[in-house]
């Protein structure tokens, strides 16, 4: 079934929306796109929730997909209040929980989002790569003296307004999967990998805090679904932040995958482990009630 776009206004802009499954479902799960994505390239895995009984939002955040928006709005910490922006909408017109489900560095937006949203009631990343930490900086950045620039990205990025870079340029695009030609794909699309962004955007990524350091983040149990052959960020990084929640946690790795998850039989796992998380969720009594 195809899903539903939808473009919806909000106080940050426009953001393009797909929307799968039944609009009266127990709860929703919100899919956040990394650097290299936006919301239709998890259309497999939205179809597989929906078929499950979920409803899926999968929106393209500003200046990434079909949701187009002046340079100042591509920035992580307006990415993060258009989400906040938009669980808040969705939950004034129907109240229901609400699951993020972050992809590379959507994971950690996603915890971002998640220490501040009242209605969000569980985590899910493939990645919970934390930009600030050196060895997520190393793992990111393509080159060593790039890593040394990220202090002045930030005021350099007000100087240059409107430039906008490559993202390939900046991080290692190319290890987006195993596969190839499905990297090369990801590279070459204008409207995820092959995006040119503002350097506020980069900058931001790197100096963006939590509301909540995760070793005071209890609002929600947290499912880290790492794939296993990820040579873009190793689990190993994820695991440092990981390791401090305190939040209820379970890691699964999902076996063949690289950073994107395509492979057998590590997306079979994922699905394995993501749709007894939710059911957990929506059957819990402390989601049965509106706060």
């Amino acid at each position: 079934m195809a899903p539903r776009a939808e473009r919806i206004e909000g106080r940050f802009g426009a953001l393009q929306l797909d929307r799968h499954g039944p609009a009266d479902a127990a709860l929703s799960v919100v899919l956040v796109h990394g650097a290299g994505g936006y919301g239709r390239m998890f259309a497999p895995l939205a179809q597989r929730l929906a078929v499950a009984g979920h409803e899926v939002l999968a929106p393209d955040l500003p200046g990434y997909g079909l949701s187009p928006a002046p340079w100042s709005q591509v920035d992580y910490a307006v990415w993060k209040r258009s989400l906040l922006a938009l669980i808040e909408a969705e939950h004034v017109q129907r109240a229901r929980p609400f699951v993020l489900l972050g992809a590379s560095i959507g994971g950690y937006l996603a915890y971002l989002v998640a220490a501040e949203s009242p209605w969000v009631r569980g985590l899910v990343a493939t990645t919970l790569a934390d930009p600030r930490d050196p060895a997520v900086q190393a793992a990111l950045v393509r080159q060593p003296w790039m890593r040394r620039l990220l202090p002045a990205l930030r005021p350099v990025s007000r100087l240059t307004r409107g430039l906008r870079v490559p993202v390939r340029w900046f991080t290692h695009m190319d290890r987006m999967s195993r596969d190839p030609v499905l990297s090369a794909l990801v590279c070459r699309d204008p409207l995820g990998g092959g995006n040119r962004v503002p350097l506020g955007l980069l900058a931001s990524l790197f100096d963006t805090p939590p509301a909540v350091e995760p070793e005071q983040f209890t609002r929600c149990p947290v499912l880290m679904v790492h794939p296993a052959c990820d040579a873009w960020t190793p689990v190993q990084i994820s695991d440092r932040f990981f390791e401090r929640l305190a939040a209820p946690r379970q890691r699964v790795l999902l076996e063949a995958c690289g950073h994107f998850p395509i492979e057998p039989p590590g997306l079979d796992q994922l699905r394995d482990a993501l749709l007894p998380f939710l059911h957990r969720i929506a059957q819990s009594p402390t989601t049965q009630t509106t706060d």
